[in-house]
């Protein structure tokens, strides 16, 4: 049915999607804030733009337009740790990019806003090719309906 290439391709993307849910699964409940310096008053930095992993949310954004799948794909999970609704309309765009690995991203980084307005997106990515997609929208959806 496969070759022995792609068979091997394949068992590839089904190992690291397993273990990305088994990641996701031990990380539960262990919320990664960001702290602020102890010489810096909460005020201090509340004016900082949020990053992750130095980037802000509009470099993190227009990563999400670039060529590389890769860096696309970052950029989304970038997005879903930062939390903005600034993000929730670029990230549903993403949920039909050509690539599995962005819209993986995407539909997780959406879980993580937890914005109604990508219920409907959402349920649509149910319907998707790649099976990692489909169940990443599906916890994308879980934790938007128990917000």
């Amino acid at each position: 049915m496969f070759s022995k290439k792609t068979g091997n391709l394949h068992k590839l993307r089904v190992f690291k999607a397993v273990f990305g849910c088994v990641v996701n699964m031990l990380s539960k409940g262990k919320k990664k804030e960001p702290v602020p310096p102890k010489s810096e008053s909460r005020s201090a930095t509340a004016s900082k733009p949020m990053e992750y992993q130095g980037k802000t949310i509009d470099q993190l954004l227009q990563d999400l337009k670039d060529q590389n799948e890769i860096v696309r794909s970052q950029a989304a999970g970038g997005l879903g740790h930062l939390k903005s609704e600034k993000a929730v309309e670029p990230l549903i765009r993403a949920l039909k990019d050509n690539h599995a690995y962005v819209r993986h991203g995407a539909a997780w980084a959406l879980g993580e806003i937890r914005s109604a307005k990508a219920i409907d997106p959402l349920r649509k990515a149910l319907n998707d090719l790649d099976e990692v997609t489909r169940g990443k929208a599906a916890e994308a959806l879980e934790k938007i309906q128990n917000r």
